[in-house]
């Protein structure tokens, strides 16, 4: 029996109704989907976070263990009590004192430009130090790479260990980025920061005795304190960077050695360059570009032996007459 043409078109009305009605229902179902809820532990397997994840206590990548995040994942930490029952370790000179994610396997967060991998507070109102660090302890291997980073207390923390930290967007934090050796660890620290933009903390690039650091391709800029802070028995290539408008541009505190050239380094709030007490032997900081041609306006902002006379003098024969072209974040 032939169906008749009303038929057939109220038939093709309903299924038109049915999936037009799946289409809107399901972006809605996408949008209730519960984020993974991570309580304090050990990660003992390879394991992978993806979408959204909620991070309420200390988690620690065991050794043997890696932690893959996919591209586009938000990893959001609840701001938990000061070394409270949601820590893991109570050590204030290794850990921090709220939750962090304690990389003693490995990490590979390798997001892309644009689905960028985020750590951030899970507050309403965030401030820096909501949460710890990515804090990295005699670990090997790992890779930080298009991830946004804020309101860590020091976002990316290397415990001696080996981490390349690339083409990331770190701000709010209370220091982005630090480094040291201890002697707790069988591995050297080594970190390459490459093509980040380290904006709007309270401190950009801290790093300790042992440490060697290449920074390089960075833009360093309106941090409170300091953009770039070497410490005692540390060495570092500093090639390649916008320095600008910082508390401090470059503090340099008893280094071992310091290569300091070729970067843009100008418009810091009190000096462009300080030499801290210690720091008594020269520094070479030759062909870099001050914001000025005039010698006498480019020592107004650096911090010497001309002030202090316990310190090494800061030798910058050779300035740039324009701004080192290529250097900072390439567009």
């Amino acid at each position: 029996m032939k169906k008749s043409a009303f038929g057939v078109i109220l038939i093709r009305g309903m299924l038109s109704l049915v999936f037009g009605m799946t289409l809107l229902v399901c972006p809605v179902g996408n949008a209730l989907a519960k984020p993974l809820i991570m309580e304090k532990g050990v990660i003992k397997s390879d394991t992978t976070w993806e979408k959204e994840v909620l991070v309420k206590g200390d988690i620690e990548v065991a050794k043997g263990a890696t932690l893959t995040i996919m591209p586009g994942t938000v990893i959001k930490f609840v701001k938990i009590e000061k070394y409270g029952p949601a820590k893991l370790y109570k050590d204030k000179a290794t850990y921090f004192p709220r939750a962090e994610l304690v990389i003693r396997g490995k990490i590979i967060a390798q997001g892309t430009k644009d689905k960028m991998i985020v750590f951030t507070s899970a507050e309403k109102s965030p401030n820096p130090a909501d949460w710890g660090a990515i804090n990295l302890l005699d670990t090997k291997d790992n890779i930080l790479e298009y991830c946004e980073i804020s309101y860590g207390h020091t976002s990316v923390h290397c415990h001696g260990a080996q981490v390349v930290l690339a083409n990331c967007y770190l701000h709010d934090n209370g220091v982005a980025i630090g480094q040291k050796n201890v002697k707790e660890s069988t591995t050297n620290c080594v970190m390459p920061v490459l093509y980040n933009r380290i904006t709007g903390n309270g401190g950009g690039v801290l790093f300790g005795k042992g440490t060697s650091p290449t920074i390089t391709h960075n833009q360093i800029s309106d941090n409170k304190f300091f953009g770039i802070y070497g410490k005692k028995g540390a060495s570092c290539d500093v090639r390649y960077n916008n320095v600008t408008h910082n508390g401090k541009g470059v503090i340099v505190y008893a280094m071992d050695g310091l290569r300091l050239s070729e970067n843009n380094i100008s418009d810091n709030e009190e000096y462009n360059i300080s030499l801290m007490e210690g720091q008594t032997w020269d520094v070479d900081a030759s062909h870099n570009w001050w914001g000025t041609t005039d010698g006498k306006k480019i020592k107004e902002l650096i911090w010497d032996k001309d002030e202090d006379e316990t310190l090494g003098r800061l030798v910058f024969s050779d300035p740039a007459d324009s701004p080192i072209e290529g250097a900072g974040v390439p567009r």
